[in-house]
Order: C-alpha cells, then structure tokens, then sequence
C-alpha cells in the first residue's frame, strides 16, 4: 500500500503537511550520523525511520518530534474534569496514531527528495514506510482502513461534551471536544457510525442532565445530536448524508457550548448546510 493510496484521517494529514519540507527535485541534505540528545522514544523511532529511509538523523527527528495534537488537547482537558481513564485511553490512540504518522511522513519526505531522480528508491521507501504504518497501527489493535482511532477519538468527545452538559461553564472541555471534529461533514458521518476497539455507547445521551446555562445545554445538545448520528444506518448514500447533517448539527451546538461562533472558519461544513438548505 502506497502512502498516497492509504485512508489518512485528518488528524493524520494535519501532522504530514508540515513546513519545511524539500520540493521535488531538490538536492537531499547530507548524512547526518550525530544523534543529538532527545528523548528516548522520540530518538528511538528516528532512528528506525533513519534506517528504513536513508534521510538524516535531524530530519527523521524533526518528523519525529511530538507536538500537541487536537486529540492531545483533549485528553489534557478530560483529565482536568477528573475523566482520567478517558484521557489516558486517548493519549495511547494519539501516540499509535502520531507514529504512523511519521512513518507516513517520512515516506512523502523521501517523494520529494527523489521524486525525479530515483523512481525505484521513492517506490520502496514507500512500501517500507506504509508496513511500518501498519504496524504499528496492528499491534494496538486497529485495522489499517478502519476508522476505529477517529472513531474513540470521537468517544471522547462525546464524554467531554457529556461532561460539559453538567458543569454551568464547561467552555473548555467543548472547545476541545469541538477541535476533534474536521472540517468534513462526510468524513464526520463516516467516524461516528464506526465502532473502537471496545465497546461504546451513545446512549447515555439520553439521560444527561444539568444546570441551564447556554453552555450546558448545548453541550448536552451536541452530545445528544453525536447519539443521533451514530445510530443512522450505514445502507446508502442517504444515511451518509443523513449523518452528515447531523454531525453538523454536533459541531454547531459544540461551538455555542465552546463560547465561539456556530461553524467559524469550517467551510465545508457551511458549505454542506447551505447546500442542504437549497436541495
């Protein structure tokens, strides 16, 4: 399986596209063979995409180095609102996710140092670079073209907005919940109909209460709207759009829970509003 063929979340894809990356035909940077001090694990897995790539130590740990990802943030916030197990059980899925990530990365690294040049090296860094992805993904139990890692991510959100419904300020917890959802009615659609590696319900929706702040009650709005979605049928295309709609209502009440602006800066889902308004 080739980088550009895999089924990348957008989580994903937001840690691949990262600046600084050399252009295709661009001269590769020498070897570097000095290992700087880092931590171990971060050192530890440049040095295995080193091998398997041939690019320079540095460079495998700049893709390598961690940073906070929208997941991250949640997670932080859950374990402030006292849901340690919540929060721990993501920081485990960002980490398997943050590692193939870099495998992935590092495959697109090799494309534009040797896109022009070296056909056959670009083709077998690849291969290379997809297996280790896989793999890592496989030893904590996911399936490569599953959205199970999205799919607890979105798990999480939902308790954080649960939780949110009960607290007479819970900006926090649905502005980090709202920052795990794309920009992708669809792909939204697609995430919160899939199942996680354990079982999950929704259905505690029903039954949340709390004070009636506007906070609470969107976050209690949202929560109960991801419920909804989650039970539409996977049998065609307009459950998926039936989904989709509803998971742009979860994004509109997350937002009014969070203190921002219904839909702010999420184009695709204005668009898809709009679209669905005039059809």
């Amino acid at each position: 399986m080739k980088v550009s063929q895999a089924r990348v979340s957008p989580e994903i894809i937001k840690r691949i596209e990262q600046p600084g990356r050399a252009r295709r035909g661009q001269d590769p940077p020498e070897f570097e063979s000095t290992m700087p001090k880092k931590q171990p694990r971060t050192a530890q897995l440049a040095r295995r995409i080193q091998g398997a790539t041939g690019l320079p130590y540095t460079q495998c740990l700049k893709i390598c180095e961690p940073s906070e990802s929208s997941w991250g943030r949640l997670a932080r916030a859950l374990r402030a609102a006292g849901l340690i197990e919540a929060a721990d059980q993501l920081l485990a899925v960002d980490a398997v996710t943050t590692e193939a990530s870099a495998w992935f990365s590092a495959g697109g690294e090799v494309e534009q140092l040797f896109y022009s040049s070296d056909h056959e090296r670009v083709q077998r860094t690849y291969s290379a670079c997809s297996d280790a992805a896989e793999a890592a993904l496989s030893r904590a139990g996911f399936h490569t073209h599953s959205y199970a890692p999205d799919a607890e991510a979105y798990h999480a959100a939902f308790l954080a907005l649960s939780k949110a419904g009960t607290l007479s300020d819970g900006r926090t917890l649905a502005r980090a919940a709202l920052d795990v959802f794309a920009d992708d009615p669809m792909w939204c659609s697609d995430v919160v109909r899939s199942k996680g590696r354990s079982p999950f319900t929704y259905d505690t929706a029903a039954g949340l209460t709390g004070p009636g702040t506007p906070t609470a009650v969107a976050a209690r709005k949202a929560a109960r709207a991801m419920a909804r979605a989650a039970v539409v049928p996977r049998s065609g295309d307009e459950e998926w759009h039936e989904a989709a709609g509803i998971m742009i209502e979860v994004v509109w009440h997350a937002g009014e829970a969070a203190g921002v602006p219904p839909l702010e800066g999420r184009r695709n889902c204005q668009d898809h509003l709009r679209n669905f308004m005039h059809s």
